[in-house]
Formats: structure tokens, C-alpha cells, sequence
């Protein structure tokens, strides 16, 4: 089945887009790149224009319902086959994957991997056309850039 992000879930079309932003990994950056956090805080200004509704009261780290809710979220874009998730601490296979690598777990690090990337594109538009949302998105890419830049001159990737 093809999906457009009509057809998902706001917290499908959340995850996806945020996916595209090009976070990098939060362990080489600050917990406000985790993959949960990012997520969070974007679903919050999509639904309430509150950014911090599903974190806790540290402003970082997720709460333990919103983390439940990105968990199933993850499951069911695994079951319409438009991502999947690497086993903890290991890298994605390279040109695929292997649904045997399928976990229950929301590790910040270890990214869900992009079955259907053009999808996942089309929700980040989605993203970027919410006015709550698009300031938000576009700091944590432009930061994401800095960060980047920093761990290639370090040889991350060589």
C-alpha cells in the first residue's frame, strides 16, 4: 500500500519528519537531539502549541506516556513496512535491512531506519507548514549542521 501523511497518524507523521531532520547521534550532541525529545516536542506544538507537554519536568527527557505512545507509534510504521528499527548498538545493514532486527525499544541513538524515505519527506513538509513547528525544526537542523561538521573533522564516518 502506498501512504500519503493524510493517511497516518499525527504522531506517525511527527516521527517521520523528524527522521529527515538529520539529527545527529544526541550522544555527540545534548539530550535536546534525542530522537524522543525532538518528537515530543514537535508533537506537543503540533497538538497544543506547548512544546513541552510530553516531557517531564526537567524539560528533557520524555514522559514515560508519551515514551509508550512513540513506542507503539515505531510498531505500527513497522507493521505498514515504512520503517524499522536496528538491534540496540548495532549499525544498519548497508542498501537494506533485515526485519529480524526489529526491537521494542525507543533508543534515542539508534534511529529507526527509512523504509519509505519519500514518505518520510513528505511528512517533514507537513512539519515545516505547522508555524508552531517550523522554527522549532529548523534550529535543531541548523544545529544538527554544527554538530555534524564537528564529527566529520573528527573522522566520524571515515
Amino acid at each position: 500500500m502506498v501512504y500519503e501523511p493524510a493517511d497516518l497518524e499525527p504522531l506517525e507523521v511527527a516521527l517521520l519528519g523528524v527522521l529527515c531532520v538529520g539529527l545527529p547521534p544526541s550522544r555527540s550532541a545534548d539530550d535536546t537531539f534525542r530522537l524522543d525529545h525532538v518528537t515530543a516536542v514537535v508533537a506537543g506544538l503540533q497538538q497544543e502549541g506547548q512544546p513541552g507537554i510530553h516531557l517531564r519536568s526537567d524539560g528533557l527527557a520524555v514522559s514515560p506516556e508519551f515514551r509508550a505512545a512513540l513506542r507503539m507509534t515505531m510498531q505500527s510504521l513497522a507493521e505498514k513496512s515504512i520503517l524499522t528499527s536496528p538491534a540496540a548498538d548495532m549499525p544498519a545493514a548497508p542498501g537494506g535491512y533485515d526485519p529480524t532486527l526489529q526491537v521494542d525499544v525507543v533508543n534515542p541513538d539508534e534511529h529507526p531506519i527509512l523504509i519509505d524515505s519519500y514518505l518520510a519527506q513528505a511528512c517533514m513538509e507537513v512539519l515545516f507548514r505547522t508555524p508552531a513547528v517550523y522554527p522549532y525544526l529548523m534550529d535543531r537542523y541548523a544545529r544538527s549542521g554544527e554538530v555534524w561538521r564537528r564529527l566529520r573533522a573528527a573522522g566520524y564516518g571515515d
